[in-house]
């Protein structure tokens, strides 16, 4: 059996010891994932092409799902992420990452500026150019979120 570990750098090694010791294996690609609490990752893994990527997280400026296909997006470009939407909304810091709708996360530190639309929605420009909608069903978390 394999698991995805999600834990501080400070006891990564740790428990990657103890649960190989165990005959647990650890990989980027398992489905189960084991994570300490209150504990956000600070990188995801990317594919651009054919070729592997390990992502910062403080670089990414928001990710966004279309059908089965999540793709994060920062300055380099876009990267296709192996992990659902959901899953990612709650490995990310909840400080820095918002979901803003059904299909988009963003990162409050990437924001360029935020227009106000007339039916409770938000217009959000990124600071890489990108513009994303808070929907309606979101506005209200987003506006206290950022205290606006």
């Amino acid at each position: 059996m394999k698991v995805k570990l999600i834990v501080s750098a400070e006891r990564y090694d740790e428990i990657a010891e103890t649960l190989l010791k165990a005959g647990i294996g650890i990989s980027e690609k398992s489905d189960l994932i084991l994570s300490e609490r209150n504990t956000s990752i600070n990188y995801l893994i990317g594919k651009k092409g054919d070729v592997i990527y390990r992502i910062k997280t403080s670089d990414i400026s928001h990710i966004e799902s279309f059908s089965h296909e999540v793709i994060a997006y920062t300055y380099d470009g876009e990267y296709r992420i192996n992990e659902r939407l959901k899953t990612l909304s709650n490995m990310l810091d909840p400080e820095v990452f918002i979901r803003i709708s059904n299909s988009v996360i963003i990162s409050t530190e990437h924001i360029k500026s935020i227009k106000p639309a007339l039916t409770r929605k938000f217009i959000i420009t990124m600071q890489n150019g990108a513009v994303v909608d808070v929907t309606r069903t979101y506005y209200y978390i987003f506006k206290e979120f950022l205290g606006i």
